[in-house]
Parts: structure tokens; C-alpha cells; sequence
């Protein structure tokens, strides 16, 4: 330890423990793959914000690195049940986006989220991934207000870092406290 900054051996042993608790479903000789995929939704987040489009091929990485990882470490029906819920997750999004643009005559979110989503819950679980878009939700109400306020014309609102956000505080609120 020099100038007071943490040893590798602490900071893996942190990690360790964090990834356990935030993705307890997974073996725990896995560990590292939910920091993996918060990885990936971060880095989807950041690219959401940056261009307005999440990458199909991030999230489909992650879903197959879940998928495979699972499989090999569990067993594969156990691999299956967790992209089975990841796609109900994508799917339910899809629906509700289809009935609010019947209504409306526009989407209502990007499906980019939706896949995004499906990611979340693939690892995490439905909750976080609730708690996610419900935080995710207050917190884009709270930064559009406070754009108003300072009178910044709003064109568009790019939800993956909204929803990132919500997904940490969701971990930490239910499984890391």
C-alpha cells in the first residue's frame, strides 16, 4: 500500500464481494460477470448519450456472454431461464411501446432501452431492472425541469443513462445495502 491507496488484492477482493451481492442468482465462481455486464450497460449508457442509439452488438455480447457463461458454470436450463426472462423483459417492452404508439402515434421510449433492459434482467433480475426504469424515470423528470429552469430547449431525451443510474442505485438499494 503506498500513499494511501488500496492494494490490487483489496480491490479484487471488493469487487468480489459487490459483484456477489448485486447478482446473487450466480455462481460464485463467476463473479466477475456481473461486472461485466455493468460494464456493458455503462458502456451503452455512454454511447446512448453520446449518439442516440444503444449498440445492438453490445447488448447481444452481453446476453450471449451471460448465456454461455451460465451453461458451461450452472447447467443449461438454468442458462435458458435466465435469457428466457431477459426476452419476456424485451418483449413486454415491445408491447407496451406498440400500444402507447397505437394511441399516440409515437414511441414512447427507444427500443434500444428495451434491449438494454433485457440485458439488466438477464443478470440482475426483473426488480433492479424496475427499479432502473422507475429511478431512471424520476431523475430524467428532475434533469428535464431543471433544463427548463434554465431555459435549455429539450430535443430529445436519451434514456440509457437515466436508466443505468436507476439500475446502480436499484443494486445497491436492494442487494448491496
Amino acid at each position: 500500500m503506498m500513499l494511501g491507496l488500496p492494494s490490487l488484492e483489496y480491490i479484487l477482493r471488493t469487487t468480489k464481494m459487490l459483484s456477489m451481492g448485486a447478482a446473487p442468482d450466480l455462481p460464485p465462481d463467476v463473479w466477475w460477470l456481473s461486472c461485466l455486464v455493468l460494464l456493458i450497460l455503462g458502456a451503452g449508457a455512454t454511447v446512448d448519450a453520446l449518439t442516440a442509439r444503444i449498440p445492438d452488438a453490445l447488448v447481444f455480447l452481453g446476453l450471449l456472454a451471460i448465456t454461455l457463461t451460465l451453461g458451461i458454470t450452472v447447467n443449461w436450463p438454468f442458462a435458458a431461464a435466465h435469457l428466457r426472462w431477459a426476452i419476456a423483459a424485451g418483449i413486454g417492452l415491445w408491447i407496451l411501446n406498440e400500444l402507447w404508439h397505437k394511441q399516440f402515434k409515437e414511441d414512447a421510449y427507444g427500443m434500444g432501452d428495451a434491449k438494454w433492459t433485457m440485458l439488466a434482467v438477464a443478470c440482475f433480475g426483473f426488480t433492479p431492472a424496475l427499479f432502473a426504469w422507475g429511478c431512471g424515470a424520476c431523475l430524467s423528470v428532475v434533469w428535464m425541469g431543471s433544463m427548463k429552469l434554465l431555459r435549455r430547449p429539450i430535443i430529445h431525451i436519451y434514456f440509457g443513462p437515466f436508466l443505468f443510474i436507476g439500475l446502480l442505485v436499484g443494486l445497491y438499494w436492494l442487494r448491496l445495502r
